[in-house]
């Protein structure tokens, strides 16, 4: 999941209408002869409804380039993250298309592929594309592509590094005692109140920025063979991160609304100086924090590095990419697979990352380098080293059960750090909903 760089309301979604749907519904599928990649006029008059996050929101200028090239008109829908997938699963199971070309985030590759609801785009897609896309793979299902990815991903953690200097901090925290110590200090001298930002509410941005993270960061998996937890021990890594977040939370280092805060609320915060480190932040809410319409700190030195870990263990970081995909229900198939082309050239990407209220760094070989190569990628040599050892969560594969799991975790976070629950006996109530799910062959 990519979370966060557009600073609005997200209690809704948003209908944008600024290219009025019109003309007839023509070409549902790519005609014979159809050369994958081509942008031409041969669904002109088509309309296509795309349904994507806050950060998906291309301007209306760029979609009107879309409609004079190839003559498909656009309705651009935008609705929470969260709230995506619940209306995919909705309108999938009443038989009916969501849209014709929606978010496919990462973590729900394992459902889609499973239930076979998206179309493959192997032979829709530009094999130049294909080729030199970073994270296409992770879309990949039983050798079926069934989204193409618009953007990378992955987890860091982001520092104000002006709050650290303030209070005296002249090293870059590299393990969990060294952050828990920095954050005391910087709040004992009175510089931000709360200083770790970290999601906890139940939503899928607490899993992936305070347990994933932390577990990864010090080297360790959360399942085995068979999805066998390996989180149970006393010792584990998983059972060392749960502690950490709830010494984090119950010592005053974190706002205590977060137990209400999305993650991406918790980046407001951040971009409004309420606290000083985000725990698992993403590169992709850098465009924001560097914007002085977003954001009050963007003359700060605000810096990116790797997740603080264990000593003596590996770090690792995983990637949490978003795709484009096309539901097999949409009538509208050719058209939304000449959008999705669209998108994947070089103007579309560079937009998409340099607009403020999107922000998405292109998965793209060609365009990634330009931006390092020109210096237009904040932080772009920190996060040119930490992609390079990006990895999946999940090295056999997201479970297609993952969107249960997740809100469990979620659920389980939530409720140690609220001290309704010990963090040793959560851990196994969530081994046991695992193994439930496993036997049942979910």
């Amino acid at each position: 999941m990519k979370a966060k760089t557009f600073i609005a309301s997200v209690s809704a979604a948003v209908l944008m209408n600024g290219l009025s749907a019109c003309g007839s519904t023509t070409g549902t599928s790519p005609a014979a002869g159809y050369v994958p990649g081509s942008i031409n006029r041969q669904f002109a008059g088509t309309t296509i409804t795309v349904l994507l996050p806050p950060w998906g929101a291309m301007p209306a200028s760029q979609l009107a380039k879309f409609t004079k090239e190839t003559g498909i008109h656009v309705n651009l829908e935008i609705m929470p993250w969260d709230d995506i997938h619940d209306k995919v699963v909705t309108a999938e199971a009443a038989h009916v298309s969501p849209a014709d070309v929606t978010e496919v985030d990462w973590s729900w590759v394992g459902q889609f592929g499973d239930t076979g609801w998206y179309t493959p785009l192997n032979h829709l897609i530009s094999p130049t594309a294909l080729k030199n896309s970073l994270v296409a793979n992770i879309f990949t299902v039983h050798h079926q592509l069934i989204a193409m990815p618009y953007n990378f991903d992955f987890r860091e953690t982001t520092l104000n590094w002006k709050d650290f200097q303030e209070a005296g901090i002249t090293t870059v925290p590299t393990t969990w005692a060294q952050l828990l110590a920095d954050a005391k200090l910087i709040k004992a001298k009175g510089i931000v109140q709360y200083p770790i930002g970290m999601p906890l509410s139940i939503t899928e941005g607490t899993s992936t920025d305070t347990w994933y993270t932390l577990i990864k960061s010090a080297g360790g998996q959360i399942f085995g063979p068979n999805w066998t937890p390996l989180f149970t021990a006393p010792n584990s890594i998983g059972a060392q991160a749960l502690e950490y977040i709830k010494t984090l939370y119950q010592d005053g280092l974190v706002p205590p609304g977060e137990v209400q805060l999305t993650d991406v609320q918790t980046a407001t915060l951040f971009a409004q100086n309420k606290v000083a480190a985000l725990l698992g932040a993403t590169p992709i809410d850098l465009s924001e924090f560097l914007s002085p319409q977003t954001s009050t700190v963007y003359k700060d030195d605000i810096r990116i590095i790797r997740v603080p870990g264990l000593p003596g263990h590996p770090s690792g970081v995983y990637g949490l990419p978003e795709g484009l995909g096309i539901p097999k229900l949409s009538t509208h198939q050719g058209a939304a697979a000449e959008f999705i082309n669209w998108w994947m050239q070089t103007p579309q990407l560079m937009v998409s990352y340099h607009n403020p209220n999107m922000g998405n760094p292109p998965p793209e070989k060609y365009a990634l380098d330009q931006l390092i190569r020109t210096g237009q990628l904040a932080q772009g040599q920190e996060i040119e080293t930490l992609l390079k050892q990006v990895t999946p969560l999940f090295p056999q594969g997201t479970p297609p059960w993952y969107p249960q799991f997740s809100t469990d975790v979620a659920t389980m976070v939530q409720s140690v750090v609220e001290n309704r629950i010990q963090p040793l006996p959560a851990l196994q109530q969530l081994a046991n909903e695992v193994h439930a799910i496993v036997h049942q062959g979910g």
